[in-house]
């Protein structure tokens, strides 16, 4: 009686950790039911191992041939058998990882500690060549996958739950890895991307939720740089409605006063939103409507982060 009692407490105690999920025998349903909304977390490898001398702090790895860093802040208060949301903050040209952390990964982090969320935010560092993020080949591509595979191994993730956002250069990155991690990452947020000058995989058009604004006035990563080629913000908007399963592509509504536009576009899953927010302005990630102090690109993108 009591060896059963033992086992019975041993089973119970698998079934409520934090470090257990309900996993189909077919990976395309697993996969399906954690993209569905208020899916139950899927816990990373990490999970319920103990944080041993990985602390919040900066680390050096080798990834592709490149010696890279990268910031990672982790909840003070982190639980081993709780899986985190986790956010990659991507730094803009003339920010560095630094950057991000005293923006409090563009505010993201502001808004967790307000509502009580906890989220390991990681702010990776660029600049291995002349440029923010490399233009040429994948070797940052190759450095995300090294270091979400890391903290999957070493720590508590809920791998249904991993985004990633970015403003100008960061943004670029951001959007250039949309295109190829989709399995990976639930959602991204760009401000004022663009799908030129930086490198970009081969589309796997396979649908993500997708986050991007563009000023009406920005010359840097223009709202439309080339038709022709198709290059742009609204291209990149344009990219991810088609990839989510719209065959009839919408125009996109621009701002023409001082407050914004926000548009979620209709005919899209539950799962896979897209929004595109315009307003009147230039190359900017701190816009705030007339009368506000809110700074809606952030807010927006809390919002949109939460909604998975």
């Amino acid at each position: 009686m009591k060896h059963r009692l033992v086992l019975i407490l041993l089973v119970l105690a698998m079934t409520f950790t934090g470090c257990t999920s309900q996993q189909s025998s077919d990976p395309a349903s697993s996969f399906e039911a954690s993209r569905k909304l208020n899916n139950a977390p899927v816990p990373s490898a990490g999970c319920g191992k103990e944080l041993g001398d990985f602390k919040s702090g900066t680390y050096t790895m080798t990834s592709a041939g490149l010696e890279r860093q990268y910031t990672i802040d982790i909840p003070e208060n982190y639980d081993k058998n709780t899986p985190y949301r986790l956010i990659f903050a991507m730094h803009m040209m003339g920010g560095h990882m630094n950057t991000m952390v005293s923006g409090n990964y563009y505010e993201l982090k502001t808004y967790a500690q307000k509502d009580n969320i906890p989220v390991i935010f990681v702010a990776p560092e660029g600049y291995t060549d002349r440029s923010p993020w490399r233009g040429s080949d994948d070797k940052d591509h190759i450095f995300f996958a090294d270091m979400l595979e890391l903290f999957k191994n070493k720590l508590s993730i809920d791998t249904s739950r991993v985004f990633c956002c970015g403003f100008s250069f960061g943004a670029m990155v951001s959007y250039s890895l949309s295109l190829e991690f989709q399995d990976d990452l639930r959602a991204v947020a760009c401000y004022a991307p663009a799908n030129w000058n930086i490198y970009l995989p081969e589309n796997k058009h396979k649908p993500i939720a997708y986050y991007s604004t563009t000023g009406t006035q920005d010359n840097l990563c223009s709202y439309v740089y080339s038709d022709e080629r198709k290059q742009g913000g609204k291209y990149c908007v344009l990219t991810h409605i088609e990839d989510n399963g719209l065959t009839e592509l919408p125009e996109l509504p621009i701002a023409t006063t001082r407050t914004h536009v926000t548009t979620e576009f209709e005919g899209l899953p539950e799962e896979y939103p897209v929004l595109f927010g315009s307003f009147v302005g230039g190359h900017s990630n701190n816009e705030k409507d007339p009368g506000s102090n809110v700074n809606w690109i952030a807010k927006e993108t809390w919002d949109f982060f939460m909604r998975f």
